[in-house]
């Protein structure tokens, strides 16, 4: 277990998860290399899982020793929430956090470690220090009610006024209230936040998720159903939580196992296509994906089948099936009941349970590639993969209503810009759609795929891109951008695949290029030297490790950096040791915080860090071993 000496720094205490820090940081989302090398088509890691309460303990001391990585006041306190073992063998470790005992929508953070118990990656959202003056509400909870409840239009219920910390932005503080109903005829569970200070509605999140699809039946094929005395059900034995139901809840139950006729209008065929469907994506998520179930706890939703609407949506406990537009056949083909069954995935992933991970099409993108991997892992005949949503359906006429490999067919954008947090969602799922067609099939593929930049993308494979995203949602925090995607992303793969062999990382760093996704500060690199790049010329530092210590450069005072640019650090120490290399940037209270870090396993780091002005200085840390170091830098 990894325990960083600070030398002149007050540490603060861990309890079993619960976590507070007692001095005020600054905040990062560096990114840092992952341990083992490899073939970009093998997984790094073959040895077991670490051990999930040893990755518990190196991610409560990490967060300690890195308090410069999450913005946290004297009376921020996080809690563990969960911890979700990858194929790799690197644990996920999810925080929460509260401010004064208030929950903080935006908090979130989560931590990767590795089996040999370091810390590879960490994402975070929050961006400042939250410094509220007062935590009494102006606002009283029923005003704030009264207004949430205005914004759906047939209020079935509300439940009582939370009141919560906000900060997606400036820190504010507000009462988050969920209200259920229905707004034109659609089923809603729409959490809303109002200022606690002013009773304005600062945002609001639909738990209720739209997708729409096809109606294809697939004759002749296997479904798990479930035998009680002499009657059977449309309920998985052998798969937790899949069932098919009617509108109000009532499972299809039959004499015999043998079900549906074949009708495009008929419910009881409807629940066969649910069923296989769903099957196929639990047994997908299990051989791909290491995952169990849908949930992630061996559990999955359960669907119900005749919604009189165009339409078919996930409402956090259950999946829901329309029809098309012309009533012939009902939305239950795979790639649709797996879209729904994917915002399930997406909803028990860190950082999607408190605030609006819709906007930008995060979720609907998601949805859409977990229907293209149970689509290409069912390999049927009668419904091929095609990295298009709906094409069975002909949903209202016109065919399908997107095609990953070429938004822009059906006028969606192929590439990312700054308004894709303000266009439609399922429009807006274009670029990530766009993203993962680059990785899985390349540029060339068949069908072949324009890039945004001109540039040529080798693809990875299919179950490959599907392992390196399922991974990056592991690192998923409250309001994901594509930009964190793009870290969380290239991370993972560096956990999954290794730093020496960049094939399958410079891959995905080339399809994010390619949908205008641009490079993020503190984003990882992949080769020799691990976290960084760029020249190192102008100052020589010396000096000598001492295992379980830092030492500074070019003081323990730093430099300072008069105008902003790159500064690049190249670190290297004797063989054998495994030294780690940190920038560190002097907030305004004085104190010392992380800003850029590399932690591969090696004597040799690098950092690449575009900088403001301030005032600086490198930390090598000998994580294991002792002796003579090198350090040469450039400073703007």
């Amino acid at each position: 277990m990894r325990t960083r000496t600070l030398l002149g720094a007050a540490l603060a205490a861990s309890v079993s998860g619960v976590l507070a820090l007692a001095q005020v940081p600054s905040s990062i989302a560096a990114q840092a290399p992952s341990h083992t090398s490899t073939t970009a088509a093998t997984p790094a890691h073959t040895a077991p899982h670490a051990d999930k309460r040893q990755a518990n303990r190196v991610a409560a001391d990490y967060v300690v020793d890195h308090r410069g990585a999450f913005k946290a006041s004297r009376h921020d306190a996080f809690q563990r929430v969960g911890t979700t073992a990858a194929t790799d063998g690197t644990q996920y470790v999810a925080y929460d956090r509260t401010y004064r005992g208030l929950p903080v929508v935006g908090g979130d953070f989560v931590l990767a470690v590795d089996r040999t118990g370091k810390v590879t990656g960490r994402s975070a959202t929050q961006r400042q220090v939250i410094g509220l003056r007062s935590v009494t509400p102006r606002v009283s909870a029923a005003a704030a009610q009264r207004r949430a409840r205005g914004l759906v239009g047939t209020v079935s219920g509300t439940s009582k006024p939370e009141l919560v910390v906000l900060a997606r932005h400036a820190p504010r503080l507000a009462w988050s209230t969920l209200v259920t109903g229905t707004t034109k005829n659609r089923p809603t569970k729409l959490t809303v936040y109002t200022d606690a200070r002013t009773g304005t509605v600062l945002g609001s999140w639909d738990r209720v998720v739209d997708g729409s699809g096809n109606g294809y039946y697939y004759p002749g094929v296997t479904i798990g159903t479930s035998l009680s005395g002499s009657t059977y059900r449309m309920s998985d034995a052998s798969r937790s939580g899949v069932s098919c139901a009617n509108q109000a809840g009532t499972i299809y139950t039959g004499s015999d196992d043998v079900w549906g006729n074949g009708s495009g209008t008929n419910l009881e065929t409807a629940c066969v296509d649910v069923l296989y469907s769903v099957d196929k994506e639990v047994d997908m998520l299990s051989s791909w994906l290491g995952r169990s179930g849908v949930k992630g706890n061996g559990s999955t939703y359960p669907a119900r089948v005749g919604l009189a609407d165009v339409n078919a949506y996930f409402d956090g406990t259950k999946v829901n099936f329309g029809h098309s537009q012309d009533n012939a056949r009902q939305l239950t083909a795979i790639d649709i009941v797996a879209h729904e069954q994917g915002h399930g995935v997406f909803e028990t992933t860190p950082g999607a349970s408190t605030g609006d991970n819709e906007t930008g099409g995060m979720n609907e993108a998601t949805g859409d590639i977990f229907g293209a991997l149970t689509e290409a892992y069912a390999a049927n005949p009668n419904d091929p993969a095609d990295f298009m949503v709906g094409e069975e359906a002909d949903l209202v006429g016109n065919g399908p209503i997107r095609y990953m490999y070429n938004p822009s067919l059906v006028g969606d954008p192929n590439c990312w810009s700054s308004s894709i947090k303000n266009t439609e969602v399922h429009a807006a799922a274009g670029p990530l759609n766009h993203w993962f067609y680059l990785l899985s099939q390349g540029s060339n593929g068949s069908p072949a795929s324009p890039t945004c930049n001109g540039s040529t993308v080798t693809g990875v494979g299919i179950q490959t891109a599907g392992k390196i995203f399922y991974n990056a949602l592991l690192m998923k925090t409250t309001y994901w951008t594509h930009g964190k995607a793009r870290v969380a992303s290239l991370t993972a793969t560096k956990n999954l695949y290794g730093s020496t062999d960049c094939t399958t990382f410079n891959r995905v760093k080339s399809a994010w290029d390619a949908v205008s996704v641009p490079a993020q500060s503190g984003e990882p690199t992949c080769g020799s030297g691990g976290g960084g790049g760029g020249t190192c010329t102008e100052v020589t530092a010396t000096g000598t490790a001492s295992s379980g210590y830092s030492t500074y450069k070019p003081s323990s005072t730093g430099f300072s950096v008069t105008t902003s640019g790159a500064i690049n650090g190249c670190l290297t120490g004797p063989s054998g040791t495994d030294l780690d290399l940190y920038l560190q940037k002097k907030n305004s209270s004085g104190s010392w915080v992380d800003v850029a870090a590399s932690e591969s396993s090696t004597s040799t780091e690098s950092i690449a860090y575009s900088a403001t002005a301030g005032t600086y200085r490198w930390d090598v840390y000998a994580y294991s071993g002792s002796g003579s170091f090198t350090l040469k830098y450039d400073t703007p």
